[in-house]
């Protein structure tokens, strides 16, 4: 008799045991409650961003001012004047109708850090690390090239055919009207590079 009791016993405390744990089971939907805006299997969509192409502004930037850039890419090449603090750099490469255009700008703080970082690359220019004297009128490289120097800005353009020498002048005229040049150097292709200074303004060649 008392085991039949004991038996019952454990039956009856079993069944209350699972009675209580369902009570205490709840959905999740009863604590958050179901999305009005995700119903249960939708997939959230996420709202697309438009790429702006920033390449866009970079070519109608030349194009406007006469340099017919068919296309235009950005370079993350080192080259040797970055490692002078420029404050800003550019760097394109521009695809034009009949030849392919290296485009570099450096901004610094002043004509010192400007003339800092020319004369150290004309000490070491090129893969062949060159030195190049100021002023000296020989051949900085094979291909065509232009550089132009005021007291905050540093530009190389480097051509595989051709510079137009006169074209570029005019362009950089425009950027730099409140910041004429103290120097330029113009080389054409495989020739000797010529220097020039800008006395009272005005063009000339250099003399030392």
């Amino acid at each position: 008799m008392k085991l039949n009791f004991a038996i019952a016993l454990i039956i009856g405390l079993f069944f209350s045991s699972c009675n209580k744990q369902q009570e205490k089971m709840m959905d999740i939907s009863d604590i958050t409650g179901e999305s009005e805006r995700y119903k249960e299997g939708d997939v959230a969509v996420t709202e697309a961003h438009e790429v702006v192409d920033t390449t866009i502004d970079a070519k109608n930037w030349f194009v406007n001012q006469g340099i017919a850039v068919k296309t235009l890419e950005y370079r993350s090449d080192r080259m040797f004047p970055d490692r002078f603090g420029a404050t800003s750099m550019e760097k394109f490469t521009l695809y034009t109708v009949n030849d392919t255009i290296l485009y570099s700008k450096w901004i610094y703080a002043d004509s010192a850090k400007v003339m800092n970082a020319f004369t150290n690359w004309t000490n070491c220019f090129g893969d062949n690390c060159k030195t190049i004297f100021f002023g000296d009128a020989q051949n900085f490289q094979r291909n065509p090239m232009q550089v132009l120097i005021n007291d905050t800005t540093l530009i190389f353009i480097e051509g595989n055919q051709s510079v137009d020498f006169k074209l570029w002048s005019e362009f950089h005229d425009v950027e730099n009207d409140k910041e004429p040049w103290n120097y330029v150097i113009e080389q054409a292709r495989w020739s000797k590079a010529r220097w020039y200074n800008f006395p009272e303004g005005k063009r000339t060649i250099l003399e030392l």
